[in-house]
């Protein structure tokens, strides 16, 4: 008997060659696809390290590829962008996530995508939705479109499943709008996102939030408004958007051009109180003011905002001089005299009116139309309320309650109050506004059945006609 039967050896080593390895790797990648696809987060030294590397290989004239050339590095290095593109200074540390460095991460654009890189390349594009972060924002997108619309929907989650679904909409450069192409009237922001598995902590939950905002503006009916709307623009409106605006110049923008095209150019009075509530005075005289938030605008939507809120006040002083003459010896006059003013303004002789009120009536006036006409104000006490108008042909106005006579002057030089159409709303004398009779180029009393002929008459002798047949 061979005594060495007797002795145990060492079992042989189980040998797989590449390719069963490869192919029994890939069957458990696909069993598993939709049990938390991106898996743990490396821990934060792994990702450091390799942040020191990839620095330390560019300072030494490596590629990106040799650079980055570390176990699992592809998974390591889109955590590492997901971190570094949060913020400009983070950003410096890194190439740029161009289409040459995403293909070295993910592979070409004909090739197949890995489900844990798959999920985490999706994680980088709602949480830096911005060409700015991300250069190559459509290649990816394109990416992941054709990623998750071929996956196999019987290994997703509930995300990936959301994902794949609507691959389409949900993966592009303009994906927001099309999200909110689905928003409805019933449904929050936030639930429509929930829906689509959209993160709330990134950049295109942001942008879906103000394309619904945009699109709600758009289909908002003429002349009406939405106080839960108008909340969370006011809330919201320094955020820009895409256009590189704020959003409350593109709200205001939306409202504008909606009132030229549908409305003959008129903003309807609940949309005139939004324009400064939204943006700011478009007369405001800060420049820098005026154009981060109307640099948008041509001169005729400038004007045509100008001439909402001018509207504006001028109705607000219509109600105050009724107020003024009802019950007094001058009562008759507040026909005429409204009936002038409204004629002045819808035969589009006004350009601008400003309201000067006492500063004790400020109470008087309803809030919303306090904030959007912004009115100077009196010193002292006094009772009389002013109205300025800026007027074509280069004349001013100045009409007041009470029994006060319309005072008229041709060219701003004449106009009593030096640089008053270039200052923001502040206080003034009643004295200011009163000018004499002696040094009033065109003083007319509201008295006779014939004082508007008779002003009328007045101008005309100053070769300025105006019809107000």
């Amino acid at each position: 008997m061979n005594p060495d039967w007797f002795v145990l050896r060492p079992l042989r080593a189980p040998r797989l060659d590449d390719r069963h390895l490869n192919n029994a790797v890939k069957a458990l990648a696909e069993l598993t696809e939709g049990i938390n696809p991106a898996g743990p987060a490396p821990s934060a030294d792994r990702v450091e390290a390799l942040r020191k590397r990839l620095r330390k290989g560019y300072a030494a004239g490596h590629s990106f590829d040799i650079s980055t050339d570390v176990p699992r590095r592809a998974n390591l290095l889109l955590w590492l962008y997901l971190e570094d593109l949060a913020s400009d200074s983070t950003r410096q540390r890194i190439p740029p996530l161009s289409e040459a460095v995403a293909t070295s991460i993910l592979g070409p654009a004909d090739g197949t995508i890995r489900a844990d890189l798959r999920r985490l390349a999706t994680q980088l594009y709602f949480t830096h939705f911005d060409p700015a972060r991300i250069p190559c924002l459509e290649w990816l997108a394109s990416r992941l479109r054709d990623a998750w619309h071929h996956a196999n929907p019987e290994r997703l989650d509930a995300a990936g499943l959301a994902w794949s679904t609507n691959a389409v909409s949900i993966f592009g450069q303009d994906a927001p709008d099309s999200v909110a192409n689905h928003w409805h009237k019933g449904i929050t922001v936030t639930q429509l996102a929930q829906a689509w598995h959209i993160p709330e902590d990134g950049l295109f939950h942001r942008r879906l939030f103000e394309s619904v905002i945009l699109k709600r503006l758009r289909e908002l009916p003429m002349s009406e408004s939405d106080a839960h709307l108008t909340e969370l623009v006011i809330a919201e409106k320094a955020k820009i958007v895409w256009s590189g605006r704020e959003l409350g110049a593109a709200a205001v923008e939306i409202l504008i051009n909606r009132s030229i095209a549908e409305n003959n150019s008129l903003v309807p009075k609940d949309w005139a109180q939004l324009l400064v509530s939204y943006s700011c005075d478009p007369r405001i005289p800060s420049q820098a003011e005026r154009h981060r938030w109307w640099g948008w605008a041509t001169s005729v939507q400038r004007d045509v905002a100008i001439r909402a809120l001018s509207w504006m006040s001028l109705e607000e002083f219509i109600r105050l001089l009724e107020k003024s003459l009802v019950g007094t010896p001058q009562g008759y006059q507040f026909h005429d005299r409204r009936n002038l003013l409204e004629k002045l303004f819808k035969k589009g002789i006004v350009i601008e009116a400003r309201l000067v009120i006492p500063q004790h009536m400020r109470g008087a006036v309803d809030r919303k139309t306090l904030e959007t006409i912004q009115p100077s104000w009196l010193g002292g006490n006094q009772n009389t309320s002013f109205v300025c108008l800026r007027c074509i042909d280069n004349v001013f106005l100045i009409e007041g309650t009470h029994s006060f006579s319309l005072r008229g002057f041709v060219g701003a030089d004449a106009f009593p109050i030096r640089r008053y159409w270039d200052s923001s709303p502040r206080v003034y004398c009643d004295t200011d506004f009163r000018v004499h009779e002696t040094r009033c180029p065109i003083y007319q009393r509201h008295m006779g059945y014939r004082w508007v002929e008779s002003f009328l008459d007045k101008l005309r002798q100053r070769r300025i006609e105006w019809d107000l047949d």
